[in-house]
């Protein structure tokens, strides 16, 4: 999955916008059968918005406002559209069925809370964003991002996102474990794969990443034949 928290649309690529701009206007047209052709080419775009904000509004969000079929809207949550993803003036896809009177959607698009964060979680995203703003440097000063919430995490047994950052040659990638929070930082500058971190309540700490070299052909046991 991705998250996508730049704001500016002249930082995109053309081709790439004019990927983004068709995948958005699949959505807020109700084409959900080009909608579903473009998500198998592009999976992770799932819970993308229009670039630039707008209005924040995602696949999901778009289906809630349309009243989508039963059908469409669990096929989106299939392809892991998150129900915790909010519009940018705070709305869920369940807010937007409900103004809409959608009542047909209103217990399918109820966010499900699959694993717990930390606690407590609002102390838990600061110290992620914490960690986003020391590790980034001034890219966050010179160029607007959005900073990603930690409730997508919860929505799944094994949900990992990347957090593309302009200046920075490359992300962040993150996902829940047992305890803690865990963070990778990488660039296509690095020589390994980056550097890792564990955030949690108390506040976040780069993690040692020891590399286990992979057993010698010598050492293979094969079951006797």
């Amino acid at each position: 999955m991705e998250w996508d928290g730049l704001t500016d649309r002249e930082r995109f690529n053309e081709w790439y916008l004019k990927e983004r701009d068709r995948l958005s206007d699949m959505a807020r047209d109700a084409d959900w059968n080009g909608l579903f052709e473009e998500l198998g080419r592009h999976p992770g775009r799932v819970n993308l918005p229009r670039p630039g904000y707008r209005s924040g509004f995602a696949a999901l969000h778009q289906a809630a406002w349309h009243g989508a079929d039963f059908a469409v809207v669990s096929r989106l949550l299939a392809h892991g559209a998150w129900r915790t993803q909010r519009t940018r003036d705070g709305r869920r896809a369940v807010d937007i069925a409900r103004e809409q009177g959608h009542t047909h959607l209103l217990e399918l698009l109820e966010p499900v809370m699959v694993r717990q964060l930390p606690s407590p979680p609002e102390v838990l995203e600061d110290h992620f964003h914490a960690l986003l703003r020391e590790r980034t440097g001034r890219c966050f000063e010179e160029i607007e991002h959005l900073l990603p919430p930690l409730a997508p995490l919860t929505e799944g047994p094994a949900v990992e996102i990347f957090f593309q950052v302009v200046g920075m040659m490359g992300g962040f990638t993150y996902r829940l474990e047992e305890d803690y929070v865990h963070v990778r930082a990488h660039s296509r500058m690095d020589g390994d794969d980056g550097d890792h971190y564990r955030v949690t309540p108390e506040g976040w700490s780069r993690i040692e990443r020891t590399r286990v070299p992979p057993p010698s052909s010598r050492a293979v046991q094969r079951p006797p034949s």
